[in-house]
C-alpha cells in the first residue's frame, strides 16, 4: 500500500542550506533505524530500486516549510511513523529543524484501490514538480518520450506490487503504438546533489493522450490510468530517492 507523508517543519530563523539531498536521505533512514535498528542499513544497501522517495524541502503558501515522502512498501510504515516519533528532528548540515509530525498529511492508497478505483480518462495530464530525467547511458535524457515516462511507472510498479497485481510489461506495446503527447509546458532545470556534476532534467505539465482508446480493450486503457495514478507515489526517472522526478497527477 503506497503512502505519501507530507511533514511540516517548525518554523526556523534560518532557511535550509542548499543540495541538501543526501542528509535528507540520511535522515530518513535515521528515523527508520531508530525504530528498528539496522533497517536503514538493508534499505540502503539493496542492490535494486528503493522502496521510497523524497522531495527537497518546499516552502508553503503559508511560509511553513514541508517534506514531502513516499513509502512504495507497507512493511515501511510503522519504521517511519515510529522512528519520526523516536527522532523527532531533521538534521541538516549540523542545524536542527523539528518535525512538527502529528500535524503531518498522511495518504495512501493500495494498489488494488489503484487498479479499480480510477477514473480512467483518455488525456492523461501530469505536472513533473521536479526536475525529471532518464539514463541514456552515462548522459541525461531530460525528455518526457510517453515510453520512457510510463516504462519508468510500470517497472516501479511491478518491483513494489503484490505479485498477483502485477502489470504485464506487454503494456508497453500500447504506450509506443497510442500514447502521444498532446500538449506540454515544460522548461529544463539543473538539479544539484552537492558534489559531482549536476543532473538535467525537465520541469513542468504534460498531457498524454491515448489514441484511439475506445477501440483498445479497456483493461489497458485502466492500467495506463493506473500507472499515472501511482506516479504520484513512485516519481519518475532517475534519482528519485534525492528529490528528482517528484510527479503529480493533475485532473480537471
Amino acid at each position: 500500500m503506497p503512502y505519501a507523508v507530507e511533514f511540516p517543519i517548525a518554523d526556523s530563523d534560518q532557511p535550509p542550506p542548499p543540495n541538501l539531498y543526501r542528509a535528507l536521505y540520511a535522515n530518513l533512514l535515521r528515523w527508520m533505524g531508530a525504530a528498528y535498528p539496522g533497517l536503514g542499513d538493508v534499505i540502503h544497501d539493496r542492490p535494486v530500486r528503493k522502496p521510497f522517495t523524497l522531495s527537497a524541502l518546499e516552502k508553503g503558501r503559508d511560509g511553513t516549510w514541508r517534506w514531502r515522502v513516499t513509502l512504495l512498501e507497507d512493511d515501511l510504515w510503522e519504521p517511519l511513523w515510529a522512528g519520526v516519533q523516536a527522532v523527532g528532528t531533521l538534521d541538516l548540515n549540523g542545524h536542527t529543524w523539528p518535525v512538527r509530525w502529528p500535524d503531518a498529511l498522511v495518504t495512501h492508497r493500495s494498489y488494488d484501490l489503484l487498479l479499480t478505483g480510477i477514473r480512467p480518462a483518455d488525456y492523461i495530464k501530469v505536472r513533473f514538480a521536479s526536475p525529471t530525467t532518464f539514463s541514456a547511458g552515462e548522459l541525461d535524457f531530460p525528455l518526457p518520450e510517453p515510453v520512457a515516462v510510463f516504462k519508468s511507472w510500470l517497472s516501479r510498479w511491478n518491483d513494489f506490487a503484490p505479485s498477483d497485481h502485477h502489470i504485464s510489461t506487454s503494456l508497453m506495446e500500447t504506450v509506443l503504438t497510442n500514447v502521444a503527447i498532446d500538449a506540454h509546458r515544460l522548461h529544463t532545470e539543473k538539479h544539484s546533489l552537492g558534489r559531482g556534476r549536476p543532473f538535467v532534467g525537465f520541469v513542468g505539465d504534460v498531457t498524454f493522450v491515448i489514441t484511439k482508446a475506445r477501440k483498445l480493450n479497456q483493461a489497458l486503457v485502466w492500467q495506463l490510468n493506473a500507472l499515472a495514478d501511482y506516479a504520484e507515489f513512485c516519481g519518475t526517472g532517475r534519482k528519485t530517492t534525492h528529490g528528482m522526478g517528484q510527479t503529480r497527477r493533475i485532473r480537471h
